[in-house]
């Protein structure tokens, strides 16, 4: 694990202490916990926007694909891929003869 230095203004500082408390874990635990809670939330809303797919979303999270869909769907975002460019797909495939 890096240790990183940072300045964290005063209202982060109190949400930090405030999971501390409820959480009854050391700051340190509840900031790393923010930060990873804070990189989902980035990550769903790249992935809802249609700036990442599915797997890339599984890749910087270091989840599973089916990880990364259950958090998805907890986090309610619905997969990305529209009904137009599922359209588009099939018509790729040339009909079997």
């Amino acid at each position: 694990m890096k240790v990183r230095s940072l300045r964290i203004p005063e209202d982060l500082d109190q949400a930090i202490e405030y999971v501390s408390k409820v959480e009854k874990t050391e700051k340190t635990q509840s900031l790393r916990k923010l930060a990873r809670l804070g990189f989902e939330h980035y990550v769903a809303k790249a992935y809802r926007e249609g700036n990442m797919t599915l797997r890339d979303a599984s890749d910087l999270l270091k989840l599973t694909l089916s990880e990364t869909i259950d958090l998805l769907a907890e986090m309610g975002v619905r997969g990305n891929i529209r009904a137009n460019d599922v359209l588009a797909s099939l018509n790729t495939f040339s009909p079997l003869d």
